[in-house]
């Protein structure tokens, strides 16, 4: 009964936290809080507690380094006028025969490069949004395709934080993770094409009056030579170069084409990554302020906070009677079946997407102990349901942030069918083809 009290009040306070608009790490400090002093009713001692919350967050120390350096590259791509160049570029391609699945894959494209759901729908995302709006399409579709684009790059981009905490929490390879997402991830991609472009072929009557161009080229200049960040990053991930250096390199190539094309001291670029990029221009600012080693402190410390949740959890075995109802159902109706009720579960619970992901496979790791497997299922569960919640900030947000309807969620077809896809395979396809994967 103690533990119903003790996480129904958690649960509590994050929709509190949720509906007044207050930061959920608030939230995470209180439950921080609570759990510790279930734990000390439980007969635990504070050396105990402390050394499981620390153990915890070793496991986690190499993506809060990865995470501070994402935001350095955000605010370093937005500097050079790296993001601008592929953003303009990308408005003058899309066209109303095809504005949904351009919509959809420009989005992707862009997700997969800079990893982030929320920079992407906040450049891209507008972007294409306000393009398909101004050529009559749905924006209850538009949005959709909008923001199943922006998560295409949460499953699978060597620098999506979403990417990195599921290595983080499984103790797998990224490089082997990411040929993972790219199989499992084929098939809903392809049907979500082909759902887009049919739906969207007879929407898009004239085309959008919107000169990206122009307006960037009050900043920047939108040069071929802004795109080499973004060619040293995918040339390094291509050679499964470490991620660390990676960014580094990325980084200090947009530093140096910022000093060249730009007028920008050394000093001033330094601020920038450290406290993210400040257009002169509104207009401007609207799509590319944003990034920063500042603007990840929050998403850090609400990662470090959860963790210490898990270790916690299994210090005091405080989820052991829902494990061991998990562990029934898996054997019943399939695990990843099991794996996609539980990650609907968490995400509608927690609102949000971390803390759905480690509280999933903290509950789902006894079914699937394969760690490979189980990286792959929270990619195709916990990853992209998170979004589909309407109280959740993955969905929230960036739906907002588009300016699409809520109901769009509904038109995010990848992300949808990626879940579905993966118990069809399982509840038929294995069964009736055993050896298909």
């Amino acid at each position: 009964m103690l533990e119903v009290l003790t996480v129904g009040s958690f649960c509590a306070s994050l929709f509190y936290c949720l509906f007044t608009g207050t930061s959920i790490l608030y939230a995470l400090i209180f439950a921080f809080f609570l759990f510790c002093g279930y734990a000390l009713y439980r007969g635990f001692s504070l050396q105990e507690i402390g050394k499981a919350c620390r153990q915890s967050i070793a496991k986690i120390s190499n993506i809060i380094i990865v995470m501070l350096l994402i935001g350095a590259l955000t605010a370093s791509w937005r500097a050079s006028g790296t993001i601008a160049y592929l953003v303009s570029y990308a408005s003058e391609i899309i066209s109303p025969s095809w504005s949904l699945l351009g919509t959809f894959i420009l989005n992707a494209a862009l997700s997969s490069l800079i990893g982030t759901s929320f920079g992407t729908a906040a450049t891209m995302g507008v972007v294409t949004m306000s393009l398909c709006v101004g050529m009559g399409v749905s924006p209850f579709w538009a949005g959709g395709a909008a923001l199943a684009g922006a998560y295409v790059g949460d499953r699978c981009s060597p620098v999506s934080t979403s990417a990195q905490l599921v290595c983080a929490v499984t103790g797998t390879e990224l490089y082997k993770n990411i040929k993972n997402m790219l199989r499992t991830g084929l098939i809903p991609f392809l049907l979500a094409c082909l759902i887009y472009f049919f739906v969207g072929n007879g929407q898009g009557a004239q085309a959008a009056d919107i000169d990206l161009t122009k307006l960037f080229s009050q900043e920047y200049i939108l040069s071929a030579w802004t795109l080499i960040p973004a060619i040293v990053l995918l040339t390094m991930v291509m050679l499964k170069a470490d991620i660390k250096l990676t960014m580094i390199a990325s980084i200090a190539s947009a530093f140096v084409t910022a000093l060249f094309l730009r007028d920008l001291g050394s000093i001033e670029l330094c601020k920038i990554l450290f406290s993210g990029y400040q257009a002169a221009s509104p207009e401007v600012g609207r799509l590319m302020n944003g990034g920063g080693v500042l603007s990840m402190i929050q998403v850090c410390c609400i990662i470090s906070i959860s963790c210490t949740f898990a270790g916690i959890f299994e210090l005091t075995g405080m989820l052991r009677r829902l494990e061991s109802g998990i562990a029934y159902l898996g054997a019943k109706a399939g695990v990843f079946l099991t794996i996609t009720l539980t990650a609907l579960a968490t995400a509608a619970l927690s609102c949000n997407q971390m803390l759905a992901v480690i509280l999933t496979e903290q509950l789902c790791n006894k079914i699937q102990p394969d760690k490979i497997k189980m990286a792959a299922s929270l990619e195709n569960t916990a990853i992209v349901i998170a979004p589909l919640i309407p109280w959740s900030i993955a969905g929230a947000v960036p739906v907002a942030t588009i300016g699409a309807p809520q109901s769009c969620v509904i038109a995010a077809v990848f992300l949808w069918m990626l879940p579905v896809w993966g118990i069809l395979v399982e509840k038929v396809l294995r069964k009736t083809y055993p050896t298909f994967s």
